[in-house]
């Protein structure tokens, strides 16, 4: 498709002389336009790796302001075979480059950027004279470290730095042109100097800064920036406190002591009541009310602060001032609170249950109130995608207080909150699912409870006695007959769950030789290759630490069920990459927990005395060492492979099942 060429003014150009760059400026036309020229790129593919490309784009790295920005712009192939385009920048752009490629600009399929020395060139004002900026962007595009904003991609690899004469002669110059304007770029040329002074550069930017300290008419904005380089990268902190000095008693109630007070909260104190001192004390002086009326980009900081005084409250168990953060905080804020504090605090029972259901019971209300409020857009580009990330997290705080509920038998109350759930989240988690079986069951609501279970079923998300309840409920209406049960049961699937699994499959087959190996079971005897022989092999590798592993225990109960007259086919659960007693712990905990499996324990490799001697050699196959990790082995070769969990037992046994059957009706 024909592309649109993009015309531009460009004021001039100028190649400082104090030496030759090793960027490469051919590339513009003309070499040194006057005025109001316009500046065209001519690119010469010829003999590059972009020869054959029949699409050539150009990242366009502008130094504007200080400041490095990227553009994408199109190329247009002329009757000379050059690839060409026209810039667009403004007066205050002080240098150019780019860098050629094909693809996306992320990960492009083939880019030139002058065998990493680069194509740029600085830029003049109308008289021939440099432009501020423009010996700063010489340097920060050759050394991208001290660079300010998007440089990045340019370089595949750290360019080979510039002799430290030069950078101090590109320093020398920027700061004889641009003086007087150094609050613009005085990160980047601090950064400049420290390349330049070495070991002298502390004493340098400390005499620096008092010097720009001396200017009465410094601005809140020009103290915060002094202020945080003086604080965080200087490291002065004598300096640093005579600047806070200043600010709280020039801008008191500005942005800038609004940061230099959250910095100096002290969250991090092991005295909690210290902490919750500090944070109580920042709200007083700079109130959430007040910030909202004229918001800015510090919304972070009551992120931060809210939440370390939110847990230190609870931690501190003063959960009546918990719950009235609640009045406060915004959507966003609240939910982090709650994940943190309600969800862990029921994962590993901190808290009794009684007093986790009064506060969550009055905090939970006030989030759902505010799940619209719009604080989550800030985090994402898109809003559909805000929007489905706020659902997925409300959903998960409604999961774990409906969890609780149900434990409390408050069935009542967890299924009123039921109806709260998304859409999505209504029947998408197997185990949210179950409980809500129970919560029928504990009302005696016998008539919700199929719908219950059909709706489980189109989403795949089934736990073992979610079928034994269906199937139970199929035979009292049928008679005591289970012909027809399983085509009842497929009919509950739509035809694209079902090519959703197919796909998921088939991208997961796989062709790799199965280890040696001699492997103990449960009972103290061994199993080989050759117990396996003529049969299709599933292969659990687990842990008793690996929680996902655990609660796919479920799943894999359910599959090993559905094979268990089937002779061609065995499921082995391999426990692996524990340590101590890993026999004893594999062996009580699946016993323990009532599961049915073909225990085995993975061997101990000789090299590194680490249980894990057949997983490891299986390693490349699957890219990564985690686990859960499932393979089907047929005739001594691993043909399927898959990690992870769903968190649905029902969609892990549709899915074997499907690598099962399908190398069954292989020849």
């Amino acid at each position: 498709m024909k592309k649109q060429m993009i015309i531009i003014l460009l004021l001039a150009m100028q190649v400082a002389l104090y030496a030759q760059p090793r960027f490469d400026g051919s590339i513009f036309k003309p070499r040194q336009p006057k005025g109001v020229n316009a500046l065209q790129i001519l690119y010469d593919a010829r003999n590059k790796d972009l020869e054959f490309s029949d699409e050539v784009q150009a990242a366009l790295y502008v130094y504007e302001n200080f400041e490095w920005k990227r553009h994408l712009l199109p190329m247009e192939k002329n009757t000379d075979g050059l690839w060409t385009a026209s810039l667009a920048v403004t007066p205050q752009v002080a240098f150019v480059a780019v860098k050629f490629f094909q693809g996306d600009i992320n990960q492009p399929d083939v880019f030139d950027n002058n065998e990493g020395k680069g194509y740029g060139v600085a830029l003049a004002d109308a008289k021939g004279n440099a432009k501020a900026g423009a010996y700063l962007g010489e340097a920060s595009f050759q050394v991208p470290g001290i660079s300010t904003g998007g440089l990045y991609g340019y370089y595949a690899e750290e360019p080979k730095p510039l002799a430290k004469s030069d950078l101090e002669t590109l320093a020398a110059n920027e700061m004889r042109l641009s003086g007087q304007q150094y609050l613009k770029f005085f990160e980047s040329y601090m950064k400049l100097q420290e390349l330049v002074l070495g070991d002298a550069f502390p004493a340098y930017a400390t005499k620096t800064l008092q010097t720009y300290l001396a200017d009465k008419n410094l601005d809140e904005d020009a103290l915060g920036d002094l202020y945080q380089y003086t604080k965080f990268r200087l490291k002065d902190e004598q300096l640093a406190a005579a600047i806070e000095t200043r600010i709280g008693k020039e801008f008191p109630k500005g942005t800038t002591a609004r940061f230099v007070a959250y910095n100096n909260t002290k969250g991090s104190s092991p005295d909690r009541a210290e902490a919750i001192a500090s944070y109580e004390d920042f709200l007083h002086r700079f109130p959430i009310a007040e910030w909202r009326k004229q918001p800015n980009k510090q919304g972070f900081i009551y992120y931060a602060v809210y939440r370390g005084l939110g847990s230190s409250y609870f931690d501190a168990k003063q959960f009546d001032k918990f719950v009235a953060l609640y009045d406060d905080i915004d959507f966003r804020t609240g939910n982090e609170l709650m994940r943190w504090n309600i969800m862990r605090a029921y994962m590993f029972k901190l808290v009794g249950q009684d007093t986790l259901y009064q506060v969550a019971e009055a905090i939970l209300p006030k989030l759902i109130a505010r799940k619209d409020d719009g604080s989550y857009l800030s985090d994402f580009d898109d809003k559909a995608m805000a929007d489905a990330n706020r659902m997925k997290q409300l959903d998960d705080r409604l999961f774990t207080h409906i969890s609780l509920l149900n434990d409390l038998k408050k069935y009542k109350e967890a299924r009123t909150y039921f109806y709260e759930l998304s859409d999505d989240g209504k029947y998408s988690n197997a185990e949210l699912n179950e409980i809500n079986l129970q919560v029928l069951e504990g009302l005696d609501d016998r008539k919700q409870i199929l719908p219950l279970l059909e709706m489980s079923a189109r989403q795949n998300a089934m736990t073992p006695r979610m079928f034994d309840t269906l199937h139970a409920i199929y035979l009292a209406q049928h008679n005591r007959e289970a012909a027809g049960y399983e085509d009842y049961l497929s009919s509950l699937k739509s035809n694209e769950q079902k090519a959703e699994m197919k796909a998921y499959v088939d991208q997961h087959w796989v062709n790799h030789p199965m280890p040696d190996f001699r492997l103990e079971d449960a009972g103290g005897s061994f199993v080989t290759p050759a117990d396996w022989k003529g049969k299709i092999v599933v292969v659990d590798f687990w842990a008793t630490w690996c929680r996902p592993c655990i609660m796919a225990f479920p799943g894999m109960q359910l599959l090993v069920d559905k094979y268990a007259k089937d002779d061609s086919v065995a499921v082995y659960m391999v426990g692996t990459m524990q340590t101590g007693d890993y026999k004893g712990k594999s062996v009580n905990f699946v016993h323990g927990e009532g599961y049915r499996f073909n225990l085995l324990h993975d061997a101990v490799n000789p090299a590194t005395n680490e249980q894990d001697f057949v997983f490891r050699q299986l390693v490349p196959l699957f890219g990564d060492s985690s686990i859960p990790r499932k393979i089907v082995v047929k005739d001594g070769r691993v043909r399927y492979c898959s990690g992870g969990y769903s968190g649905s037992p029902s969609k892990l046994m549709d899915e074997l099942s499907l690598a099962i059957e399908t190398l069954k009706s292989e020849n």
